[in-house]
């Protein structure tokens, strides 16, 4: 994939903190399309009002306009405004507001750069804002709830797997657990907090993830390796060849090693060149074994030695985490984009997790391509993992999805429709090779993509055969008749 390029948007957040450590947070709505489902703090991006206001306001001041964004944000999501040391119900316009905050209270706690993985990016300056007392916030359309609450207790909750944290969020939460004395230096000790980059993202306890370039397909250019565990680790799909990704990984892994922490494999979800590609480096480095599906192992080899062998069904057991409940993935065979394609289900308990390879992309798509693909097979086991429990997708390309279902059916029901522009191709043709349907099948498909195109448009005629409703004359198809 080729690297999303786009300059990441201005942006503000406020973290509204008494000194005990209890602060305003939400848990976003889930049909947002960036963060939805994730727990976060009032914020958002600058806007132009904001730089009119902050020149007038706060001239001097080098994070005049994003203060004054950050308390705009406040005010529409949370229904509250910042006088004196409270948090309060208000009234007016906000200019006039504006100019009775105190903004030398507007303490710098970080600055988080979203990701290049990620399909929408922000660089986002926190603040943290002290308050003695409050009023009951009033959540807008953004989020499914709003209040305040103990950081203590907020971090409890995630190490029970009832919530997701984005690391500003973590990182935050973990600093005003303590209390806000000191917590803005604490925040900033971590390199993210300071625009540094954030390669580590655990949304989940036991569950890290790093994005890490690889040749894959556009519009990313990354492969997330998922480093799974807390007593044993599974290492998820290293796929980097560059040298300076794979000193990133290692030296991710390093301190969880010397921590105690044993490595029980390193798991392909399947024989990809843009999910294998530091397998058997990283396998001697650490002296440990590759875990892949039989036909996996085929495809790889004879580059690369498959130690051990999964079926659908298997448990991989990985000790306890941090509760002591027992740690256990369960694998899923899940052919249709490859042959050999697993899916590993975080089976702790409470647990609500897959981590999914290429069954489906946070950021581009995924291609089905024969006759490695099949499609058919594919969409079953799209319903086969819809039919599970509504689960957190980690996927190999952007960050985790947090509605498992509504992008698993999204996935269907878009191939059905691409399936029947195909049948309508074949309506306007008469018949055609994958390539000479494209003009109606893919005709939203920049001419660039008709290579790939092509492939997909064979997949879906495939299926249409298998399923007796087109036929197939050497490299041509024609509707079956049969509907």
């Amino acid at each position: 994939m080729t690297s999303d390029a786009s300059t990441p948007m201005s942006s503000a957040s406020l973290l509204v903190a008494t000194r005990d450590g209890t602060v305003l947070v939400g848990q976003r709505a889930l049909a947002l399309p960036f963060l939805g489902g994730y727990l976060s703090f009032p914020g958002g991006r600058v806007e132009a009002e904001d730089r009119a206001l902050a020149g007038e306001l706060l001239p001097d001041d080098p994070l005049g306009v994003e203060k004054i964004a950050a308390l705009r944000e406040m005010e529409e999501e949370a229904s509250l405004t910042l006088l004196g040391s409270r948090a309060e119900r208000f009234t007016g316009p906000f200019a006039e507001r504006a100019r009775r905050v105190d903004f030398s209270r507007f303490v710098p706690a970080g600055r988080w750069i979203t990701p290049p993985y990620s399909p929408v990016r922000f660089d986002t300056q926190f603040f943290l804002y002290e308050v003695d007392g409050y009023d009951a916030p009033t959540a807008d359309d953004e989020f499914e709830w709003l209040r305040f609450e103990s950081a203590a207790t907020l971090i409890e909750s995630w190490s029970a797997l009832e919530h997701v944290l984005t690391p500003p969020a973590l990182v935050a939460l973990e600093c005003l657990r303590f209390g806000t004395q000191g917590a803005p230096r604490r925040i900033l000790a971590f390199p993210g907090a300071r625009g540094e980059g954030a390669d580590e993202f655990e949304a989940l306890p036991d569950v890290r993830i790093l994005a890490l370039r690889t040749p894959t397909l556009p519009p990313a250019d990354t492969t997330n390796t998922v480093v799974i565990g807390r007593e044993k680790l599974l290492i998820v799909d290293p796929a980097t060849y560059e040298r300076d990704e794979r000193d990133k990984l290692l030296a991710h892994l390093e301190p969880l090693i010397a921590g105690g922490a044993s490595v029980e494999g390193i798991v392909l979800t399947h024989h990809h060149v843009d999910h294998v590609g530091a397998a058997s480096w990283l396998a001697e480095k650490l002296k440990t074994s590759i875990i892949a599906h039989p036909i996996t192992r085929d495809l790889v080899a004879p580059k690369i030695r498959v130690d051990r062998t999964v079926e659908d069904g298997d448990r991989l057991r990985l000790g306890r985490d941090a509760r002591g409940a027992a740690f256990e993935v369960e694998v899923l065979f899940t052919p249709g984009h490859a042959p050999g394609h697993i899916v590993l289900v975080d089976r702790r308990p409470g647990a609500r997790l897959a981590i999914v390879g290429d069954m489906v992309a946070a950021i581009g798509t995924i291609i089905v391509d024969p006759p490695e693909g099949n499609m058919a097979e594919y969409l079953r086991q799209l319903r086969r993992l819809a039919a599970l429990p509504n689960m957190i997708l980690v996927p190999a390309h952007g960050p985790p999805i947090i509605d498992g279902h509504q992008k698993l059916a999204h996935y269907v029901a878009h191939r059905l429709a691409r399936e029947q522009k195909v049948l309508d191709a074949l309506d306007a043709h008469g018949e055609g090779t994958p390539f000479e349907l494209l003009d109606v099948a893919y005709a939203d498909t920049p001419s660039a993509l008709h290579a790939l195109a092509a492939r997909s448009c064979l997949a879906h005629l495939e299926k249409l055969v298998e399923d007796g409703r087109a036929v197939q004359r050497g490299d041509r198809f024609a509707r079956s008749g049969l509907g």
